[in-house]
């Protein structure tokens, strides 16, 4: 009888010992076990989206409608004129932003009666950098860099003139959005110089031509 007693007992401590390695190994595979797809990373992103979707789905039946974020993306469109008796200066400027920063062109065009008849026309074209503060309340500021220019300068029969132009630009600018649409006011500053004026055969004015501008400028914009 002691036997059987000692073999029933031993029986069930190995029966025990049994469902412990099991159980501790079950956990273990599912935590540790590399075939466990469900721990994969592509598993996980997309069980992800299914939950996603479902939420998105029940917020719907429920007729909650999540605002979707916008592109960042923003068009922007400037226009600005000085004038005096003796001169004359207009911009026009086209910028593309996406988030914060936006890439732009400027042309301007000057127009100055001197002394003597004396007549100064002149155009450039920059390339502007831009960076945006803020959303519905806007600030920008940049710079701007030379991509081409043309100076003339006619007196009398003679005419001058240059591509060789060098400078710098800086711009600051303010906005308001109201739905898609912006409504903006900037002032740039710029100073640039034309050298090399010529005439054929080869007369040369040794002086450049100095061009200085604070300008105004107002724009509009659309937003998405």
């Amino acid at each position: 009888m002691l036997n059987i007693k000692h073999l029933k007992t031993l029986l069930i401590f190995w029966i025990l010992i049994m469902q412990s390695c099991v159980f501790t190994e079950t956990l273990m595979a599912k935590k540790y076990s590399p075939i466990n797809r469900c721990r994969d990373a592509w598993c996980w992103h997309e069980d992800r989206i299914k939950r996603q979707k479902l939420i998105e789905l029940a917020d719907r039946k429920r007729g909650i409608i999540k605002k979707k974020e916008p592109l960042g993306l923003r068009f922007r469109h400037f226009q600005g004129e000085i004038s005096s008796e003796t001169a004359q200066q207009k911009d026009a400027s086209f910028a593309l932003h996406w988030k914060k920063w936006g890439i732009g062109q400027t042309r301007s065009e000057y127009a100055i009666k001197g002394n003597y008849e004396i007549q100064y026309e002149a155009v450039t074209n920059t390339n502007d950098l831009l960076y945006t503060f803020g959303s519905n309340w806007t600030l920008t500021l940049g710079i701007s860099t030379i991509q081409s220019g043309e100076a003339k300068i006619q007196f009398l029969d003679h005419l001058y003139r240059s591509e060789n132009i060098s400078g710098y630009g800086a711009i600051a600018g303010f906005g308001v959005r109201l739905g898609i649409f912006e409504f903006l006011l900037r002032k740039s500053i710029s100073e640039y110089n034309f050298e090399e004026l010529k005439r054929e055969p080869s007369l040369e004015i040794e002086q450049p031509l100095r061009l200085k501008s604070d300008m105004l400028s107002l724009g509009i914009g659309l937003s998405f």
